[in-house]
């Protein structure tokens, strides 16, 4: 079984009484009910913002030591190659612009 904690919250009695309503609609315990939505809630956010760092490395605004450091494991070699085609595109991108000004 896994380990758990235990957390003590409070609510207010509205949110109570709709937290009972939507559990008895559905049928399970309000605790049940409210352990899945936590859950949900986590995980999406987790998601979130290891996406948006995922993002600050490819666009090379961290570096992979600050990535390893914030993530607790080293960026994949298709998040390095993406950070290269983005470094390269720059790099094309003001040569580009470069050359419209000299002509």
């Amino acid at each position: 079984m896994e380990e758990t904690t235990q957390l003590n919250l409070r609510f207010s009695k509205a949110l109570i009484y709709d937290m009972e309503f939507i559990a008895s609609k559905l049928k399970i315990s309000r605790n049940d009910w409210l352990k899945v939505k936590i859950s949900e809630l986590i995980s999406q956010e987790k998601l979130k913002i290891m996406e948006t760092i995922e993002d600050r490395f490819i666009a090379g605004k961290i570096s992979e030591e600050e990535f390893s450091k914030t993530m607790g494991f080293k960026p994949t070699e298709d998040m390095k190659k993406l950070r290269d085609k983005v470094r390269l595109s720059a790099k094309t991108y003001l040569q580009d612009i470069a050359k419209k000004i000299e002509k």
